[in-house]
């Protein structure tokens, strides 16, 4: 009551999640068969047995569920309940996941990949992109993949079947390197993969979080 006049406090209404609105199709790398269960997409096999295929997955879901958090919608091309693919021809299959970020009109597409090289000693992260519309995405990737202190082998712009086909936002992300022994180690362990998934989502909130109608980038 203030001077005989009654007021009436309404709840003060949360901000929207920073990714409403926003769709992100999330491609962990490999892990496509033929349909006799046929390896066609193995990905590196590295030091200690570190396989790619294996920690991308974990990054990918690990994206996804901070994505989901942020209130955007995800489509991952690979799971945990469907770590495989089915495919017959690779170059259509990588194509292929590009191809559905621009189905859906994705907000930005994004293949997680892990590297390897016969140099043991080769290590750090990359980003590839390849139309302008990809470049303020892959610059924030850069910028937050630099936090983790893995080291830089690439950043530039790199025809691949899936930067090629994609016609939304798209960035081909290397985390690292399994044939060195020491960044096998690391995405070897939960918390190190969680914290590149945190730097991935952190650069796709730097690029699209106001961009309420999922239509982020340049």
């Amino acid at each position: 009551m203030l001077g005989g006049i009654a007021l009436t406090l309404l709840p003060a209404q949360a901000a929207p999640p920073v990714l409403a609105g926003a769709t992100f199709v999330v491609d962990p790398g490999h892990g496509t068969r033929y349909r006799d269960g046929r390896e066609l997409n193995v990905g590196a096999v590295g030091a200690h047995g570190a396989q790619e295929r294996t920690v991308v997955l974990g990054v990918g879901e690990d994206v996804a569920r901070l994505l989901r958090q942020d209130g955007a919608r995800v489509v991952l091309t690979r799971s945990y309940a469907r770590p495989f693919r089915t495919a017959t021809i690779l170059r259509l299959d990588n194509r292929a996941r590009a191809a559905l970020a621009n189905r859906l009109h994705a907000t930005a597409f994004v293949a997680i990949h892990a590297d390897a090289s016969p140099d043991a000693g080769r290590r750090g992260t990359s980003v590839f992109w390849l139309r302008p519309n990809s470049l303020t995405l892959a610059r924030a990737m850069r910028r937050r993949l630099r936090s983790l202190d893995f080291g830089e082998a690439e950043f530039r712009a790199r025809d691949l079947a899936v930067t090629s086909e994609a016609r939304v936002p798209a960035v081909l992300v290397e985390i690292g390197f399994v044939s060195n022994a020491a960044q096998a180690s690391q995405l070897s362990r939960p918390h190190v993969r969680e914290r590149i998934a945190e730097a991935i989502v952190a650069a796709l909130r730097d690029t699209f979080a106001d961009s309420r109608d999922g239509t982020g980038g340049d």
